[in-house]
């Protein structure tokens, strides 16, 4: 069974780029989209799910979670 990594996904992006196949980079493009997204919801529901377990650490994590947002800002921007 082959897994598909996101380098495996943007490689076939590329390829299918390269050889005009819009339909099927579109296709290829919102699975990388997809998961990108399921991953970011799955990171952030640990956090939470570490949070609601760990309420020792409420104060260092709003904290950081504000850089976090920041970075992700600032990442998106450029």
């Amino acid at each position: 069974m082959e897994v598909d990594t996101p380098q495996n996904e943007i490689s076939d992006l590329v390829k299918l780029a390269y050889e005009d196949q819009p339909a099927q980079m579109q296709d290829v493009f919102n699975e990388l989209m997809m998961s990108r997204v399921q991953d970011s919801i799955d990171q952030r529901k640990y956090e939470i799910a570490q949070r609601f377990f760990d309420s020792t650490h409420d104060v260092e994590y709003e904290e950081d979670y504000e850089e976090q947002e920041e970075e992700d800002l600032d990442g998106q921007n450029s």
